[in-house]
């Protein structure tokens, strides 16, 4: 057996490669590898906000200690404490509507991209329907090898 026979064979004896399963492949290599680290970025920012309220906790445990010491002393009056619980509810109150808003924005925005995402197939699809027709008629056009 030549080389070259031998070279034949081995191509035969290979599958058949496509464009779309090579592009559906590697993308879905693609997509396996950032679905596989979204429970790390999840994770990972539960860990920042587990941070952060520790923090908080601890910052407010010694807050009361200051404040025994420091405003008792002073002789702060307890009005002056009351009018700045009321400011921090006012100011309480905006920040969480700022921050409804904010997940409001974010659900408005995923529903439209994803409508987007579906607008833009069925565009494909339609595209790729018109191309399979146009290729059906050509190749009816091109004559077969012998």
């Amino acid at each position: 057996m030549s080389k070259t026979e031998s070279q034949e064979n081995k191509r035969e004896d290979m599958p058949v490669l496509s464009v779309c399963d090579v592009m559906r492949d590697n993308t879905n290599q693609v997509i396996m590898k950032v679905e596989s680290l979204l429970p790390s970025f999840i994770e990972s920012f539960a860990n920042i906000q587990e941070e952060y309220l520790r923090i908080a906790r601890d910052f407010f445990g010694t807050c009361y200690i200051a404040e025994k010491e420091l405003l008792d002393k002073m002789g702060v009056d307890h009005k002056a404490i009351e009018g700045f619980d009321k400011y921090l509810k006012v100011w309480t109150k905006y920040t969480i509507l700022d921050i409804d808003m904010a997940n409001n924005f974010q659900k408005t925005f995923v529903t439209n991209t994803i409508s987007g995402m579906k607008t833009y197939d069925n565009y494909v699809k339609l595209m790729l329907a018109e191309y399979a027709k146009m290729l059906e008629y050509t190749s009816a056009l091109i004559p077969k090898k012998s």
